[in-house]
């Protein structure tokens, strides 16, 4: 057992996504790999070198509606994979560590690491493939203009992007649809690969804390049921050196387990802040999206309304209140989904952040 056989899932994905990940010691892959990753890779700098004038070029409901979540990925995706990358032989030794252990590991830590992994198999599943097939759909459906249209322009992509000036013929929209159906294919994929990978790290740590909290556990518990009463002394007697040496090694594992989550920590935590960050971001722009609800009343309101008869006056005003309900992304009303409230969570995260700094040292003094 150890980091590469024991989740078939993570080497497929990281292979298909052309991340190309350090899975042991030794890990090298394939010539054929290789190519695969950089075509993969190529694609991706395409459509990263057309959308950027396209975020300048396209209207702005464009760029909000479809330009900015693509950005937001593409920027997380980047920066994850190439943090890691930059980051190989760290990644390289905290692997090999894991591997230390697997490889010693006895049945009970082979059924606490199976039972960690399993569950997420099947939910890691069906987030690969609905994604995979929601996002071909998603870019597949400006390829039906070509039965309405002659010719085209920039925003007619699903993405805003830029392959020639406008307006272009059916054949450059074609080029450029097929680039942005396998560029935004990819990202996905690229995305879910870096997430499984790191998922997968967490929880074979995860799993070695169980395995020492059920370790512990278990020392005590057939020790207790070993003991015998001694009826004239009234004391029990209890084989602390047998014990001694268990909690030693235990101790010993627990020291590597905490050095491999220092680890983790100094490979992944700036992956994890901006996945958060952006996670937020991505959920609260929705709101920006509906903010247009709360302004259709705006624009009729400059006009001379109030020379109509009481009836429209009465109707219109009716209009205006219910319009400042807006459209609200929320649940029993305990949240809302918008940019006011991303900086609400991130001056809270920071917040507490400094609350944390702060404990240590008031304890100290």
């Amino acid at each position: 057992m150890n980091f590469q056989n024991i989740n078939s899932l993570n080497v497929r994905v990281n292979l298909i996504s052309g991340n190309l990940l350090p899975l042991s010691k030794n890990s090298h892959f394939s010539i054929t790999w290789k190519i695969y990753s950089f075509f993969v890779w190529l694609v991706e700098v395409i459509q990263a070198i057309v959308l950027i004038p396209g975020m300048i070029l396209v209207p702005l409901e464009k760029i909000l509606k479809d330009g900015t979540v693509t950005c937001v990925v593409t920027l997380e995706v980047f920066f994850m994979i190439i943090r890691i990358q930059a980051h190989k032989k760290l990644m390289i030794q905290l692997i090999e560590k894991l591997n230390n252990i697997l490889r010693a590991a006895d049945e009970t830590m082979k059924n606490i690491v199976t039972t960690t992994l399993k569950p997420m198999e099947d939910p890691l599943k069906f987030y690969f493939f609905a994604g995979w097939l929601a996002v071909l759909v998603w870019c597949c459906i400006p390829f039906l203009l070509v039965f309405e249209k002659v010719s085209f322009l920039y925003e007619d992509y699903r993405i805003p992007a830029v392959f020639s000036k406008q307006p272009f013929s059916i054949d450059v929209f074609l080029v450029g649809n097929v680039i942005l159906l396998l560029s935004n294919v990819y990202i996905f994929v690229k995305k879910v690969g870096v997430d499984i990978y790191t998922i997968h790290l967490v929880l074979l740590i995860t799993a070695q804390y169980r395995y020492i909290a059920t370790k512990l556990a278990t020392i005590f518990r057939d020790e207790n049921s070993r003991n015998e009463f001694d009826g004239f002394s009234q004391k029990y007697q209890f084989k602390d050196q047998s014990i001694k040496l268990e909690m030693e090694a235990l101790c010993r594992h627990h020291n590597s387990v905490i050095h491999l989550s220092s680890m983790l920590k100094k490979l992944l935590s700036v992956n994890f802040s901006m996945l958060y960050v952006n996670s937020v971001l991505r959920f609260c722009f929705i709101g920006v999206m509906l903010s247009t609800s709360q302004n259709v009343t705006d624009i009729a309101f400059h006009e001379k309304w109030y020379q109509f008869g009481p009836s429209v006056k009465r109707t219109f005003m009716l209009m205006i209140l219910g319009n400042n309900l807006g459209c609200k992304l929320s649940m029993c009303d305990k949240f809302n989904l918008s940019l006011p409230s991303f900086m609400t969570i991130l001056n809270q995260s920071y917040s507490i952040a400094l609350l944390l700094l702060r404990v240590p040292s008031t304890r100290e003094k």
